[in-house]
């Protein structure tokens, strides 16, 4: 049996503002390294034999916060990232609801196959990340494994692990730093906590 720890990473300036990020490069705002340092005491007493993250700035300083002092290497990878959100980037949802109209409106829709221009559809992002996902079960079987990513991408990688339909993608949230485990078997994977927070009550 293996183990896989995701987190999502700390709080942006951009998240305070609402705007979309996807693939665009965000570091953390001083909010998001206290609740990455929080969440480094949460995990202190975890031993990692393998860490992931996404190649942007605002999940490797997550990540690297999380793994400081810890003998497991920390693995950057492009096939972590944010779905990208092609022209909503950067923009919060009344700019480009003003600037995108009808894009805006087929946003709403919970259609698999829409992607802004120049962005990703869930459809490709859930392929990305079960690949991703496959890929670390077959790697690390009996590990305990740390994945730090994004809100939109690891909602996606979970409803591999647990076999869910890609509809599902709609059925999750995940907040700034929060924390979820998912128990790994050869034919099987099951989730023992979900987008758990309480780390972050406390930072002192």
């Amino acid at each position: 049996m293996g183990s896989i720890f995701i987190a999502r990473h700390g709080e942006t300036v951009w998240n305070l503002e609402g705007r979309i990020q996807g693939h665009s490069d965000i570091s953390l705002s001083d909010k998001g390294k206290q609740q990455a340092q929080a969440l480094a005491r949460r995990l202190s007493d975890v031993s990692f034999g393998a860490a992931y993250c996404s190649d942007l700035s605002r999940t490797t300083e997550t990540a690297q916060i999380v793994m400081e002092g810890r003998s497991a290497p920390l693995q950057r990878t492009a096939e972590l990232r944010e779905y990208s959100k092609g022209v909503f980037e950067g923009m919060t949802e009344p700019e480009y609801k003003t600037k995108y109209p009808e894009l805006h409106q087929a946003s709403l829709v919970n259609d698999l196959d829409f992607a802004p221009p120049g962005g990703e559809t869930i459809r490709q992002a859930s392929a990305r990340m079960g690949a991703f996902i496959s890929e670390i079960q077959q790697r690390h079987p009996d590990d305990t494994t740390l994945i730090v990513g994004h809100g939109g991408s690891l909602r996606a990688a979970i409803v591999a692990l647990l076999s869910l339909p890609l509809e599902a993608n709609w059925k999750f949230a995940m907040g700034n730093c929060a924390l979820s485990v998912i128990a790994t078997y050869p034919n099987n994977a099951v989730l023992h906590l979900y987008n758990d927070t309480s780390h972050l009550n406390a930072w002192g």
